[in-house]
């Protein structure tokens, strides 16, 4: 059985997310398009950070191997929400990648995208690179 490296835990209260180790304090508001209040960041900003930012860690993982540098490396990522003939929303995720000046830039992502534990479990992220 794997043994647990690391847990991040967060409390999300109304209007706020709040990490265990104060790391991590943000106000959380429904954005103003969907009818809420707004003028804080919200799931959606959340989860295509934690997206981009485990997919960078990923490529900085592969680019060292390949012996090449992430300094102007970047991934933008993005979530969409849409309606739903049902209850809710759908959601679509993107993910941009930026590796300019890389040798083998299809090679480094490949590798990314095996090892990025996000990508591992979620389906249908589309990624894509930009150079």
């Amino acid at each position: 059985m794997p043994s647990i490296l690391y847990t991040a835990q967060v409390t999300a209260t109304p209007g706020s997310v709040e990490a265990s180790d104060g790391a991590l304090t943000l106000d959380v508001h429904e954005p103003s398009e969907l009818g809420g209040t707004g003028g804080s960041t919200n799931p959606e900003q959340l989860m295509a950070a934690a997206l981009a930012s485990c997919l960078l860690e990923s490529v900085r993982i592969s680019a060292g191997t390949a012996g090449e540098s992430i300094d102007d490396v970047s991934v933008e990522g993005s979530v969409s929400l849409s309606d739903t003939d049902g209850v809710g929303y759908d959601a679509t995720y993107s993910l941009a990648v930026s590796l300019p000046n890389f040798a083998n830039p299809d090679n480094v992502l490949a590798q990314a995208k095996s090892i990025c534990p996000f990508l591992k479990k979620l389906d249908d992220v589309d990624v894509t690179l930009t150079d």
